[in-house]
């Protein structure tokens, strides 16, 4: 059995301009294939940048879909290469994606939309945020720009920052950040309105609140899980939205232990004095993917810091407990980054 995984890179904080698909066997973490894709990081528009390396991961139809900030790819999973490359003016600082009978499901983050592609990469439906009453104002999006060209240091919109979208049961599920670091939320609507309207939704509901930067979004059985980043959580949601697991990822359930609660408090000490809410004492966890028993949890250092390596841990379903640690060990891929993982037999 394999994981796939989409990385990112930096040298020092500059950025590498490409990505590295990634085959590794999840018993033991060795690499067995890997595939380089160029992901150019200049912007047309002036000091603004893209950002580097690949993104959203889906298997759909024996296909494999992977994005990189404008793009998406379709590799074979046999010959482990690019068929076919698709883009439209609307995908910028594209995050999680999704795949179905109905389309490509994509989050486009700058201009905060989730978008529903046809296989040919023309839009069926979108839901933008900044037209809903996620944001605090009606912000009227500029839909004939070319969005793909903005970059990175764009903060037009930003409120909700849709970044992970995912179906289940008939119901369309969106990860976003929120407007402050505790309220991330999770959204639901209706597959069938949505696919039904060609103008924007506003008949959301709230599925849960309260979390500390969501990412990722997999529905496994009865459960929901998503990664919180800004406390390198893992953490599951009933079908009621209630948490029904919620833990942070240590290399080891050695390294869980220690953390007690002395240490949270020098660590809530030294953020205050810093003025630093964001400040990280460890790995942040962006990327999840589950099997038959396992979870698997994708887990990177903060920019700048080249000490420390990307790692993939594995956590038991039943008993909650890390089973294992898989360090990425890539000698030209510095800063090593993981954005999505994907199981796979």
């Amino acid at each position: 059995m394999g994981l796939l995984i989409t990385t990112q890179s930096y040298s020092k904080g500059v950025p590498t301009c490409y990505g590295y698909l990634l085959d590794m066997d999840d018993s033991n973490g060795k690499i067995i294939r890997k595939l380089k894709i160029d992901t150019p990081i200049t912007s047309e528009v002036e000091g603004e940048r893209l950002k580097p390396g690949l993104r959203g991961l889906f298997f759909y139809n024996n296909k494999i879909f992977t994005a990189s900030w404008n793009k998406l790819y379709v590799v074979n999973p046999d010959t482990f290469k690019v068929e076919n490359e698709i883009s439209h003016k609307w995908m910028s600082d594209v995050h999680g994606i999704y795949v179905d009978e109905n389309g490509i499901w994509v989050t486009s983050c700058l201009p905060d939309a989730v978008i529903l592609y046809d296989f040919d990469g023309n839009p069926k439906n979108v839901f933008w945020a900044p037209e809903t009453k996620l944001y605090p104002e009606f912000v009227k999006v500029e839909k004939n720009i070319d969005w793909r060209h903005r970059g990175k240091d764009f903060r037009g919109f930003k409120q909700f920052h849709a970044n992970h979208v995912s179906v289940c049961d008939e119901k369309v599920f969106i990860t976003g950040r929120g407007r402050k670091n505790d309220s991330g939320r999770v959204i639901m609507f209706d597959l069938k309105l949505f696919l039904s309207r060609q103008e924007n939704l506003d008949g959301y509901t709230l599925f849960i609140d309260g979390l500390y930067g969501p990412h990722d979004g997999l529905w496994d059985k009865d459960r929901f899980w998503l990664t919180e980043t800004r406390s390198s959580t893992l953490t599951s949601i009933d079908r009621d939205g209630s948490i029904s697991y919620r833990r942070a990822v240590k290399e080891s359930e050695n390294e869980r232990i220690k953390e007690g609660n002395l240490i949270k408090k020098i660590i809530h000490f030294y953020k205050k004095l810093r003025g630093k809410q964001d400040f990280k004492l460890t790995h942040w966890t962006r990327g999840l993917a589950a099997s038959d028993d396992k979870i698997f949890v994708g887990q990177s250092t903060w920019a700048g810091d080249n000490e420390a390596r990307a790692r993939v841990v594995t956590i038991d379903k039943k008993s909650g407990l890390i089973s294992n640690c898989f360090y990425l060990n890539i000698p030209d891929y510095p800063e090593t980054r993981i954005f999505q993982l994907l199981h796979y037999k």
